[in-house]
């Protein structure tokens, strides 16, 4: 059976994996992200490929960050990573890494995850939403990832929820509400703590020891959850929603994110025609993004065949 490198670029981490067709993982492991430089950058995946060399991959397979032409690996932008602005991957790659290389949007690798062996599979049209520093999300039509004219499609940190900008200006994105930091910030702020002190595990302990500022915290944050996700509903009227990124392991979020949809939904039966989707929790973790990349891979050379 064939060997695929792919690695997962991250704002931290360059996580990277060894797995077969099938996504079966045979090694893996990570280095820090360089912040400095795309030479620095080009040399950290040198070394990860001349660490599994031996293991003879077929191709490397990318997840990251940014607005991505996932038919040429050019990245119009970079995410976090500057560095990768009006960059080919691929073609900086060539001299360096003797393999195809594929790359594609991480949200839009997660899906592809989720499409393949996931929380999407067999699922006609859904959206799938990742919570972290920002609000990463993909579109599902027909079975299939929607990217978008731009391949900018999902990219729901910006969608406007709150702007005023008599007063704070163009600030109450969906991202500055609805990631996790500002929930944590958020509650931090109610109990006079320091947010530095604090992360999504203890925040969500807090919750089980009892303590209510937390729980009033989470209710207000699933409000505005759901708030963006019956305005997308609106549009696309799809029947599955997949919540991902760490938080997206934690029952409770789930749990109320679905008692408040079921309560927005009773209020505004009447007068709103959107129908309920399902919502629960992508089935992928911390490995979605590289079995995503493997899958866009091995679906692009699906249709390079078929078009040979």
């Amino acid at each position: 059976m064939k060997n695929y490198l792919a690695v997962d670029v991250g704002g931290t981490a360059i996580k990277y994996a060894v797995m077969d067709e099938n996504a079966d993982i045979s090694i893996s492991g990570e280095t820090v992200t360089p912040t400095t430089s795309l030479d620095d950058f080009i040399r950290a995946l040198m070394q990860i490929y001349e660490s599994v060399e031996y293991t003879n991959p077929e191709a490397l397979v990318i997840s990251a960050p940014g607005r991505i032409d996932s038919s040429t690996g050019y990245f119009h932008t970079g995410g976090a990573l500057g560095y990768l602005n009006c960059v080919n991957l691929p073609e900086a790659l060539r001299n360096h890494i003797p393999l195809p290389i594929c790359v594609l949007n991480d949200a839009k690798a997660a899906a592809l995850a989720e499409l393949w062996k996931g929380s999407m599979e067999d699922v006609n049209s859904g959206l799938i939403l990742t919570l972290g520093t920002g609000i990463g999300g993909a579109v599902i039509i027909d079975g299939k990832l929607w990217q978008g004219h731009n391949f900018a499609a999902g990219e729901f940190s910006g969608i406007p929820v709150h702007w005023d900008t008599r007063t704070g200006g163009y600030t109450g994105t969906w991202a500055n509400i609805n990631c996790t930091r500002s929930m944590i910030d958020r509650y931090c702020a109610a109990k006079n703590q320091n947010p530095d002190n604090m992360n999504g595990k203890q925040f969500f302990q807090a919750i089980q020891d009892g303590d209510r500022l937390a729980m009033n915290e989470l209710e207000w944050f699933c409000e505005t959850l759901a708030t963006g996700l019956l305005a997308l509903q609106l549009i696309l009227d799809v029947e599955k929603i997949a919540i991902g990124g760490g938080i997206s392991r934690q029952p409770l979020l789930i749990e109320t994110l679905n008692e408040v949809m079921d309560r927005q939904y009773e209020r505004k039966a009447s007068c709103i025609p959107a129908t309920r989707p399902i919502v629960e929790a992508c089935r992928f973790a911390s490995d979605a993004n590289l079995i995503g990349a493997l899958r866009h891979y091995l679906l692009q050379k699906e249709e390079d065949t078929v078009s040979s």
